[in-house]
């Protein structure tokens, strides 16, 4: 018997695709000269890595047939996705503002725009998550 995939493989990629770019676009945004000083957030890596584990190890065992992960791993990998763009917006908050109002040059609204583009991506990656958890991955 043969499997047939849904759009559920499709959104669930797409978004485990968004979560990896959400994740280097944070990487790369703490290595900047603004925000360099607030080092690396553990919740907002570690969480975003683990929405991407469990989106990972949810296709791969979705697309073996496997559906005792099929109601836990999709709602843990949004939940994940959801603490980690949290936490990012609330680390970069007050940086924004600052640069937005008292220290505008052209490095820090730079910098100001990367953090920007890797919250966007945070949140479409949990969107697209929090969407991918009401389809299944495969049809009989």
């Amino acid at each position: 018997m043969s499997r047939k995939v849904s759009s559920g493989l499709f959104l669930t990629g797409l978004s485990a695709i968004l979560s990896i770019a959400g994740l280097i676009a944070y990487m790369v945004n703490t290595g900047t000269s603004y925000f360099a000083s607030l080092g690396v957030s553990p919740v907002v890596a570690g969480c975003a890595a683990a929405a991407v584990v469990c989106q990972v190890v949810y296709l791969a065992a979705g697309l073996k047939g496997q559906p005792v992960w099929a109601d836990i791993l999709p709602v843990a990998s949004s939940a994940l996705m959801m603490v980690a763009t949290i936490t990012f917006l609330s680390v970069r908050v007050a940086g924004i503002a600052s640069i937005m109002t008292f220290e505008s040059n052209a490095s820090n609204q730079a910098d100001m725009t990367g953090a920007i583009v890797g919250i966007a991506l945070c949140l479409v990656a949990t969107v697209f998550s929090m969407v991918a958890s009401f389809f299944d991955i495969t049809k009989e």
